[in-house]
């Protein structure tokens, strides 16, 4: 159980056109100009007055392709991952509007060398104040691959075995300069200490030998996220990750996928509580119960049947044939195991199904409304005490809050649920005095000083 001064970690998930909602990219409440500077600027300092704790932006290297290695679904339908930004270009330009906000970018270890994935990130912490976090991915798809030059993409133990060696190579080119070592000593003339900067051990691995061309990071080092829910996924996280973001459709998951998280960090060594967990949750507002309810059924009610088993269809890589909106949702998901790269999202979907004895209708419907994750329709003071509940059972440790739009959701949320939450103690109030520009850095934030 928590003691009474613990409180939670809350982190946003923005990925438009579409976050988890389908529709999102044309409901009227929602703001389209995402390939505009002030779209995640204006989101920015909304959070930020939140307090959260950082903005997270993901990532694909591909337009998502169906069964045939077509990719007319997805743009047709504004579908998940028909438009992605540059998170770390993206990022950079928050920063420029924000003092204390964490600012999270996605980079595939598959991909990108562990030099420019170091040097690009470790730039944008300078820049930020101490902000940065990466969350590491390994990439999931043949059409990433494509666009890489290669025919598919490796298997997922070859994948992490490499992620492995990049994140060692990157941590090792991060610490390559001690945190003295840029002297900028006038007087004797010297800029750096070069006995104080060092190649990275045993050759790189083959990856990079370094030194980096930047000093050590205001923080230590960018704070490390990661999303890995099958079993050679969540070793990696127990090994590498200070944040990891997961998939739960109902608490007791969630506190299952926690307990074992921990228990994975202590057998690799690692104190469990330096290990956050952070399921994701859409919560849908309204003033009371009844108008979250409302609110909830205006959005199913945009949804076309359809279109919505178009995309689940292309989310399986499945035959228009099998999308008969009757038939079982569970021998569906069955029959395309692995289809989306994820095992874990997966699992969860499957569970889910098997639970609530989905049809394949149900599941599309679902698929297009919230991806099935845990979602809170209420009040916000209700959301609060549901959120709380959670996080004081040992569910979570915060949260990776989901809008359904972008960006009343998020307005809503800041505007009504944090200030719940901070009056039952379970949130900041300010992001404290603490680091650069009067802001602790984000390893501050997950790691304070004596936690």
């Amino acid at each position: 159980m928590r003691s009474s001064t613990d409180t939670m970690h809350l982190v946003a998930m923005v990925n438009p056109p579409t976050s988890q909602y389908s529709e999102n990219w044309r409901h009227p409440l929602s703001r389209q100009d995402w390939l505009s500077a002030g779209f995640y600027t204006d989101l920015a300092r909304t959070l930020e007055r939140g307090c959260f704790d950082m903005l997270f932006l993901p990532d694909a290297l591909a337009v998502p392709e169906d069964h045939a290695g077509s990719y007319d679904t997805t743009l047709r339908t504004g579908g998940k991952g028909s438009i992605y930004l540059d998170p770390v270009v993206t990022l950079a330009t928050v920063a420029s509007a924000t003092t204390h906000l964490g600012l999270g970018a996605t980079v595939s270890t598959t991909f990108t060398p562990a030099y420019l994935i170091a040097r690009k990130l470790l730039s944008l912490d300078h820049l930020s104040g101490g902000r940065v976090a990466w969350n590491i991915v390994t990439s999931t798809t043949d059409a990433e691959a494509h666009n890489f030059g290669f025919e598919h993409i490796p298997p997922k133990d070859e994948r992490y075995s490499h992620a492995d060696e990049v994140v060692q190579t990157v941590l090792d080119l991060w610490e390559g300069w001690q945190p003295d070592a840029l002297t900028l000593d006038g007087p004797s003339r010297q800029f750096a200490d070069p006995a104080k900067v060092s190649r990275v051990p045993d050759g790189g691995r083959g990856l990079s030998r370094g030194p980096l061309t930047l000093p050590r990071s205001p923080q230590g080092r960018p704070v490390l996220m990661q999303a890995g829910a099958s079993d050679r996924g969540l070793d990696f996280a127990a090994r590498w990750a200070d944040v990891v973001f997961a998939v739960a459709a109902t608490a007791e998951d969630m506190r299952d996928q926690r307990r074992e998280l921990r228990a994975r960090a202590a057998a690799a060594g690692r104190d469990p509580d330096r290990v956050a967990y952070l399921p994701a949750v859409q919560p849908v507002l309204g003033p009371t119960r009844a108008a979250a309810h409302s609110a909830l059924q205006e959005l199913v009610d945009m949804l076309d049947l359809d279109d919505v088993l178009a995309k689940l269809a292309r989310l399986l890589h499945a035959g228009p044939e099998e999308l008969d909106p009757d038939l079982s949702a569970e021998d569906l998901l069955l029959r395309h195991a692995g289809a989306t790269g994820s095992e874990g999202f997966e699992r969860m979907l499957l569970d889910t199904a098997r639970r609530e004895r989905m049809t394949v209708q149900d599941l599309a419907i679902g698929q297009a409304l919230s991806q099935l994750h845990y979602q809170p329709v209420n009040s916000p003071d209700a959301v609060a005490e549901e959120l709380c509940e959670l996080f004081d059972s040992g569910a979570a440790d915060g949260f990776v809050v989901m809008p359904a739009l972008y960006q009343s959701s998020l307005e809503q949320f800041v505007n009504g649920v944090i200030p719940e939450l901070q009056r039952r103690g379970r949130f900041r109030r300010s992001y404290g005095s603490a680091g650069p520009a009067g802001a602790a850095t984000l390893q501050e934030r997950f790691h304070p000083a004596g936690g």
